[in-house]
């Protein structure tokens, strides 16, 4: 078998230029890329706990600023599938944030909140 003489460059992730975990547990990188590098489903929501004015403090965008909330379509630049893309309606700004929120959940059963008294008794040793 001959060996490849493609001459084609193999694309490397670009650098966030910041990079942030907010007090309310939000995983923030931004990157000054167009919004096209970017698999985003405008129509889908966010996995995870988060409002659209959390999204958008953490981007470091005012609400009032046109911002526009997506979600990663597939896992991109060693961010998760479901991750939020958060960016401004502005051509002339190619500045995306992809914000990983905190997992929400909750319990099947409220009686399951709290542990029996004996099981914080058990030994596991």
């Amino acid at each position: 078998m001959a060996p490849s003489t493609s001459t084609a460059i193999v694309p490397f992730d670009p650098a966030p230029m910041r990079l942030v975990l907010t007090p309310a547990g939000y995983r923030v990188a931004c990157y000054a890329v167009p919004l096209d590098q970017f698999p985003v489903d405008f129509f889908a929501d966010p996995d995870g706990r988060w409002t659209y004015e959390g999204l958008a403090e953490a981007a470091g965008f005012a609400m009032d600023q046109g911002v526009a909330i997506g979600v990663l379509s597939r896992d991109h630049f060693g961010h998760p599938e479901g991750s939020a893309i958060v960016t401004l309606n502005a051509e002339s700004r190619p500045y995306v944030a992809v914000v990983e929120c905190p997992i929400a959940y909750t319990f099947a059963d409220p009686a399951e909140r709290t542990l029996p008294a004996t099981a914080l008794d058990r030994d596991c040793g």
